[in-house]
């Protein structure tokens, strides 16, 4: 089995993690891994301790040459490079792996010359979505065509491809899982506060996710602004890496922090590779994209320690925090309505700490990791069985 992580730059983000979960617990008696980046990243040793094979593929460089010929030329050398010379390339890699079926990792907009070298071999090709999409281009949807499946993340995933009048592709949903057990807590949570200037005494909230505008950082400190005077003891943690396109954003919001005057309150961490005892630290999480957030994997990360979820109401996000239960909803982008949502569990740590409760019961019953193993390896028999009787 040929897994593709298709992000160039090596960024980690919930796709690495979702595809380590899948390819960590895979029954290997019936299926045996293989992992492909297209860049060096951090996550790749916990690959190897998981005995996954790993290679680095490099995808072509673009061509790029100056004025109107010089672009016209680059654009005919970067599709005969997409969908002649690249498929070539990737499908000889395909025979030296000896690969049954491919799994592409991000979306029908990525990762399109795997897609034609597993075509060109006839070896089953399937993708995740893992993103909700305003448009697709007519290429995305016609190369999608020739999947035998696309794996939504989630309803609301599912539900934009029919929105975009692509519900003719082979959609099937399975949810994102988590191994409550992989959230392991190796530091105490006073250790991790006091790293980041917190004293014993003081509550503490934060966000968990790369530093970029539609992640919603800017809200959760524009939130905090609304509650200094009225929570002193509360401080803030922004926790995520930045990609280097987005170092200005976060370099907006070190600013934002100064002249709202919660700079001393709101702690940017940058990149943790122990992203649990963070959580752990917390005594509500929050997540505050304003666009639909496809799924939300570090929702389940703040359920698996038992933490009451403040959430943007958006996306599949309403699928995994049941309103007024483990958590409570508000509305994407509004800043005062999340400050208010604060205010809420702030004023009541029982209800809090109920709700957080709950939230892990939640994750135990209807978003393990075994539950996501158990159904994509039924969809890659149910492929590979097919294969061998169009064989025979």
């Amino acid at each position: 089995m040929l897994y593709v992580e298709g992000n160039e730059d090596g960024t980690i983000g919930g796709s690495y993690f979702s595809l380590l979960f899948l390819v960590s617990g895979l029954d290997r008696t019936r299926f045996e891994p293989v992992v492909v980046f297209a860049a060096q990243n951090s996550l790749q040793p916990r690959f190897d301790a998981a005995r996954v094979a790993t290679r680095i593929v490099p995808p072509a460089p673009p061509a790029r040459a100056p004025g109107a010929v010089g672009r016209l030329a680059a654009k005919a050398v970067n599709f005969w490079r997409g969908y002649v010379a690249e498929p070539r390339r990737l499908a000889r890699i395909l025979r030296e792996e000896r690969i049954d079926l491919v799994h592409l990792n991000n979306s029908i907009r990525r990762n399109s010359s795997w897609m034609l070298a597993a075509r060109r071999l006839g070896i089953p090709c399937i993708t995740h979505e893992r993103g909700i999409n305003q448009r697709f281009l007519p290429r995305d949807a016609q190369l999608a065509r020739g999947l035998d499946a696309v794996v939504c993340i989630s309803g609301a995933v599912r539900e934009n491809f029919e929105r975009l009048g692509l519900g003719d592709l082979k959609l099937v949903t399975i949810f994102n899982g988590l191994d409550a057990g992989q959230m392991k807590v190796t530091r105490a949570s006073d250790e991790v506060r006091a790293e980041c200037g917190v004293r014993a005494d003081q509550r503490l909230i934060g966000i968990v996710g790369n530093i970029k505008p539609w992640k919603g950082q800017e809200v959760v400190i524009r939130a905090m602004a609304l509650l200094r005077d009225e929570f002193p003891d509360v401080n803030c943690l922004l926790i995520g890496d930045t990609s280097p396109k987005e170092a200005d954003y976060r370099e907006q919001m070190a600013a934002l922090t100064r002249e709202l005057g919660v700079a001393e309150r709101v702690h940017i961490t940058g990149f943790r590779s122990d992203v649990a005892n963070y959580i752990n630290a917390l005594d509500i999480q929050i997540h505050a994209s304003v666009e639909p957030e496809p799924f939300g994997r570090v929702l389940l990360e703040g359920m698996a320690l038992t933490k009451p979820l403040v959430a943007s109401n958006g996306g599949a996000v309403p699928e995994i925090v049941a309103d007024g239960v483990t958590g409570l909803l508000f509305a994407p982008g509004d800043a005062a309505a999340l400050a208010a949502a604060l205010r809420t569990l702030l004023a009541d740590p029982a209800r809090a700490a109920a709700m957080g409760a709950a939230g892990r019961a939640r994750l135990l019953a209807d978003f393990s990791i075994e539950r996501n193993i158990e159904l994509t390896q039924q969809l890659y028999a149910s492929l590979l069985n097919r294969q061998e009787r169009m064989k025979a």
